[in-house]
């Protein structure tokens, strides 16, 4: 493969020329064979605060002699003798040229299509950056070890994908030949908990004050609820928001998730936190989502909140959902409130018990209450909710529902649809303080 001169970086705020790159590549293979000598391998994956202020004397040293030996000889030494240091050292404890963008609160994904096409979204807009790029693709391969070494993982031609969380809460993936056609593609994606409440969601001009108000009083009262939206729309957070509404202190909550991102755990006094897990290279010790739901009936929980439904955890989730948890709240992939219930019971046909689509829908139809849309406009990188849907039972054999808000193009806002929603006598039976908007009120007079 042709050498790639590249032009200063200034995108990862360090601007390294192409000499500093050559150099860098030689100094990363010393320092490593040197850590390696005085570090075991468990050090090497997770090294202490001294182990790291020993890594950064080291490579200081090395760096410092190689400006050194070329002032003697006349060779060219580095330009940003600094930045070449804080490379070494993300590349061997961080996750090298990566490292900034991963620190940038802005940054919201890393793509990596192969070694030298790296794509990042920031403010919810993707874009190449030209100037970062990996040498080949071994040292993009070997980044990708070194971060799922400690977690158990590997990756090689038997085991040619990898799903991971890192110690950051970002989650990594890794494909390789002969899963990919050429490269390896890595996506890095960071969890970003902008809001912690219905409030805090306002304040960003994801929803209405008074869509906010609805949601938060329907929570209160038990009323189930599922989140839709594609990806990156901000789903995980809403429900995040969503579960944080839940009043009382006696209510036991237990979340299941594939991947830990909800802090209901950190915000709730009676909450707990169940988390999957995939199977070892033999294929043994998975724990499923569907495994966990069965298991979180068991922890007498008043509701359970799943990350996001699939697959057969479904049927599961509906079951919960219609057994005296009320108010049980779950994410879907879907693009609209309809297509997000007939997703639903879609999967839920997919489990072990094989009952029919057609029981499946009533049973979805009985369960979920409210559905709210969420969207990613990528023109602004805004997350939005676009429409809050109400299901009013089986109408011919489909689910029928009725919009309580949408999304008006001609405003740009949240407009209620002029239908009293049929939740309010449930809020009034559960005794939530909650009244319709004066103008909703005024348009049902």
């Amino acid at each position: 493969m042709a050498t790639r001169v590249a032009p200063p970086v200034s995108g990862n705020g360090h601007g390294p020329a192409h000499l500093d790159r050559a150099v860098e590549r030689d100094l990363r293979q010393e320092i490593r064979e040197a850590v390696n000598r005085f570090l075991d391998e468990r050090q090497v994956f997770s090294p202490g605060p001294e182990d790291e202020a020993r890594i950064r004397a080291l490579i200081h040293d090395r760096v410092a002699a190689y400006q050194r030996r070329a002032a003697t000889v006349n060779a060219p030494m580095l330009l940003d003798p600094d930045g070449v240091e804080q490379r070494l050292f993300d590349s061997l404890l961080r996750l090298g040229i990566l490292q900034p963008w991963i620190e940038r609160a802005s940054c919201e994904e890393i793509m990596c299509n192969g070694p030298q096409r790296i794509f990042v979204v920031e403010n919810g807009e993707m874009r190449l950056v030209p100037d970062l790029y990996f040498d080949d693709d071994q040292e993009l391969r070997d980044l990708v070890k070194r971060l799922i070494g400690p977690l158990g993982k590997r990756l090689d031609e038997s085991s040619p994908m990898v799903d991971a969380r890192l110690p950051d809460g970002s989650r990594i993936n890794a494909v390789i030949p002969p899963a990919s056609t050429r490269w390896c593609c890595v996506t890095i994606r960071k969890f970003l908990l902008r809001a912690r409440s219905l409030e805090e969601l306002t304040a960003f001009g994801t929803l209405s004050q008074a869509v906010a108000h609805f949601l938060e009083a329907a929570v209160q009262a038990g009323i189930n609820i599922l989140v839709s939206g594609g990806t990156a729309s901000g789903k995980t957070t809403m429900l995040n928001c969503l579960g944080a509404a839940i009043a009382s202190p006696s209510e036991r909550v237990v979340t299941v998730e594939e991947t830990p991102e909800l802090e209901l755990e950190k915000q709730l006094p009676n909450c707990v936190a169940l988390q999957a897990r995939p199977g070892n290279i033999e294929g043994v010790g998975e724990i499923r989502i569907r495994d966990l739901v069965r298991n979180a009936l068991r922890q007498r929980p008043t509701r359970i909140v799943v990350g996001e439904v699939r697959g057969a955890e479904s049927l599961d989730m509906l079951v919960a959902m219609n057994t005296g948890h009320e108010g049980s709240l779950t994410t879907v992939h879907a693009n609209s409130p309809r297509d997000a219930l007939e997703q639903l019971a879609t999967w839920a046909s997919m489990a072990e018990e094989r009952l029919s689509l057609e029981s499946l829908t009533r049973m979805v139809a009985r369960t979920i209450e409210l559905v709210v849309q969420v969207r990613l406009e990528p023109r602004t990188g805004r997350r939005r909710v676009v429409s809050v849907f109400e299901v009013t039972g089986m109408e011919g054999g489909v689910i029928a529902g009725q919009e309580l808000w949408q999304l008006d193009a001609a405003s740009d806002r949240l407009v209620w649809s002029g239908v009293r929603p049929r939740c309010l006598a449930r809020m009034a039976a559960k005794g939530v303080d909650y009244a319709l908007p004066q103008e909703a009120l005024e348009r049902l007079a």
